[in-house]
């Protein structure tokens, strides 16, 4: 991760959460996303695609690991300071989790 300061804004989305993308599509009505990156071991993409679509972002599914810390992850973190993206990955929480990410480390909060 570089050291620049303008943290990344990533708006943590698991499988469950997808359920429902119109209710997640409203809640992310306030943001402005700039692409949505699906881990390519998500059950189903197509859901993260959807998603983009509704959202009229880019869509991207990444072949590394998006777990925090991990190479893809940080990988996203870097091209989008100061951007907000959505990063589907695996996981329970149907909630999506708000992940502000800078030098200093990654700040954590629900979404809303």
């Amino acid at each position: 991760m570089s050291d620049l300061q303008c943290a990344a804004r990533l708006i943590v989305v698991n499988p469950p959460g997808l359920v429902d993308i119109e209710s997640l599509v409203s809640s992310l009505a306030h943001e402005k996303v700039a692409a949505v990156y699906a881990a390519d071991d998500v059950p189903d993409p197509s859901r993260a695609e959807l998603l983009a679509e509704r959202l009229s972002a880019s869509a991207e599914l990444v072949r590394d690991s998006l777990l925090d810390g991990a190479g893809g992850f940080e990988e996203i973190v870097d091209r989008h300071r100061g951007e907000t993206v959505v990063v589907v990955r695996r996981g329970e929480q149907s909630a999506p989790e708000l992940l502000l990410v800078d030098a200093d480390g990654i700040t954590s909060r629900p979404l809303g």
